[in-house]
């Protein structure tokens, strides 16, 4: 059984997050710490944690500081840092500090998830502001959408993988051969500069190639 914490001093944000974990799992367990001293209470009480997402501005605690006695005391927790602040500066602190993920709670939910589905296989999930820039990201541009590179088919690909097709599942609805689906996810695995199918979701949600799909 999957345990994670989800430390944020507002109610309605920790319910929300919980709502949307036990549609991923329903097995998902979770603990609430409404501020700093509660989350560094809950890591030391819960090392088998798989997850922690916590806001840096929380009650009781410094930012970045304590984020980094959160880490030095469940070492090898992998964090997801869920943030009101859009500030760059706080991201890069974060992900220094050994951060799995920086997410404002300005994001959607399917971004979120496959966030949270990124730092619980491994990755990190790196939020747009930096993406293309580096840790060191003084500040954030405009970004260009990577997408506009691929192709009409790879296209199709990537909306399926958003959707969560498996690549049995996309070469059925194309009609293509599983080797032919693994050809395209190569190539667009190139094209956006990621690594894996969780990484390639997060930024069709953010480039709404998953909406373009209901609209065509």
């Amino acid at each position: 059984m999957t345990k994670m914490l989800i430390a944020d001093d507002h109610a309605v944000v920790r319910d929300g997050i919980r709502a949307q974990l036990h549609k991923l799992d329903k097995q998902i367990t979770t603990i609430d710490a409404r501020n700093w001293l509660e989350a560094l209470d809950a890591a030391v009480k819960h090392p088998e944690l798989e997850l922690a997402m916590v806001d840096l501005r929380m009650p009781g605690g410094e930012g970045c500081a304590s984020l980094a006695q959160l880490l030095r005391i469940n070492p090898g927790l992998p964090v997801l840092v869920l943030s009101a602040s859009e500030d760059v500066s706080d991201m890069r602190e974060s992900l220094r500090l050994g951060a799995m993920g920086y997410a404002t709670k300005g994001e959607s939910s399917t971004v979120l998830m496959n966030a949270i589905r990124l730092v619980l296989e491994g990755g990190v999930y790196i939020p747009p502001a930096l993406v293309g820039r580096g840790h060191d990201a003084q500040s954030a541009s405009p970004l260009i959408d990577p997408t506009c590179g691929l192709t009409a088919r790879q296209l199709d690909v990537l909306r399926l993988i958003a959707e969560g097709k498996s690549n049995k599942e996309i070469a059925q609805i194309l009609q293509l051969a599983r080797a032919t689906v693994k050809v395209h996810l190569a190539a667009i695995f190139r094209a956006l500069n990621v690594e894996n199918r969780t990484q390639a979701a997060i930024i069709a949600e953010r480039f709404g190639v998953h909406r373009s799909a209901a609209a065509d």
